[in-house]
């Protein structure tokens, strides 16, 4: 092989894998991007079946299903509303019901465990964050979210505010590739430097005829 081949190949490998993980960085940043905001449960519904979030303002009813996805989940999982908002507590599977732990506005719940087809109301006056779950199943994650009014802790929801670090992004495939590039350009070195000292100038390198 000669030698300007051999360079031509290893420098080709190794920008391939270089734009790879550039590609892979910029989709995950704009991934990671899109601003916003929604509203902080303070990791109350971190792991909670359903996993679903209801920006529902400016709504004045919104329905919830109880013991939706699969059985186990409050659908809409998180939900954002206007003060004044009526919720709908739909039953949608048997067994459950709705007990609040942070509760700012002394609403009730429905402790009596209820099945499908059977709903109640409740009409959300004061402000804040409310938590709730279902007794039976709150070990195994039916627990619900709703933040009230605009006076509510906030995250970003999608992130923004420009370009992150990779530890920042939180992507595994990211460091990977970052990995592969790096040890691919080492080991092409160490390959280059032992076949140039190895064999050094090949009478066939040069014009190639």
């Amino acid at each position: 092989m000669k030698r300007r081949d051999f360079m031509r190949q290893a420098g080709g490998a190794t920008a391939a894998i270089g734009a790879g993980a550039t590609a892979t960085a910029g989709t995950a940043a704009a991934q990671e991007g899109g601003g916003g905001q929604r509203p902080d449960f303070g990791g109350y519904t971190d792991g909670a079946e359903g996993g679903e979030y209801l920006d529902a303002r400016g709504e004045s009813e919104v329905t919830v299903e109880v013991g939706g996805g699969g059985g186990l989940a409050y659908l809409p999982t998180e939900l954002w509303i206007d003060t004044g908002t009526t919720v709908v507590f739909d039953w949608v599977s048997d067994g459950h019901n709705v007990l609040f732990d942070d509760n700012p506005g002394d609403v009730s719940g429905h402790e009596p465990l209820e099945g499908e087809g059977f709903s109640f109301e409740v009409t959300f006056e004061s402000g804040g964050i409310y938590t709730y779950y279902c007794d039976p199943h709150r070990s195994l994650g039916m627990l619900g979210g709703i933040a009230v009014g605009e006076d509510v802790p906030t995250v970003s929801a999608g992130g923004g505010g420009g370009p992150k670090e990779l530890h920042d992004l939180g992507v595994a495939i990211q460091a990977h590739w970052v990995g592969a590039a790096t040890i691919l350009g080492i080991i092409m070195s160490v390959i280059f430097t032992f076949y140039l000292v190895k064999y050094g100038e090949s009478a066939h390198t040069g014009t190639g005829r």
